[in-house]
């Protein structure tokens, strides 16, 4: 499968025009990851969004006095990455491969600029972003609460 059909199998490009798609394909390479590889690093500038294709990436924050915390393993067909669309596009959490991990990565700049450009790609992309988010904040959430601690304790 070349690049234009990988970016048109994903869920953001149903709907779109072949036009749309070569746009999104013009922002996007493909990326490998081998084990331990990092995707992001929290702090680091955020200029890029990732779509894995194939293997495990673990979403991890560092908490003061406590370490890292695994927040999320995700996997294929899920986004990495939501940092680069928010200024001052740095990133929020560390993701690194668990396992031999291929990626779509679209690079920031131009993928900001076509979302500008046409609304129509822009709500596409952001629906999968905003769905990015609403999981992180879910993971979070969770890390926090001791689901399994008695009431009132």
């Amino acid at each position: 499968m070349n690049l234009r059909e990988l970016v048109d199998s994903q869920r953001f490009c149903q709907g779109l025009t072949p036009g749309q798609c070569t746009g999104l394909a013009a922002c996007a390479s493909e990326r490998s990851f081998a084990p331990g590889d990092y995707l992001l690093r929290q702090h680091a500038v955020a200029d890029t969004f990732y779509l894995v294709l194939s293997g495990e990436v673990q979403i991890r924050l560092a908490v003061p006095g406590q370490g890292v915390v695994t927040l999320e393993t995700i996997g294929p067909d899920e986004a990495v990455g939501w940092s680069w669309f928010v200024p001052p596009h740095r990133c929020q959490f560390d993701a690194h491969a668990v396992l031999p991990t291929r990626t779509l990565a679209f690079a920031a700049a131009p993928l900001r600029a076509l979302m500008e450009q046409d609304p129509t790609v822009g709500y596409a992309v952001l629906k999968t972003l905003v769905g990015t988010l609403t999981q992180r904040v879910q993971s979070c959430r969770l890390q926090v609460l001791d689901v399994y601690a008695p009431p009132g304790a």
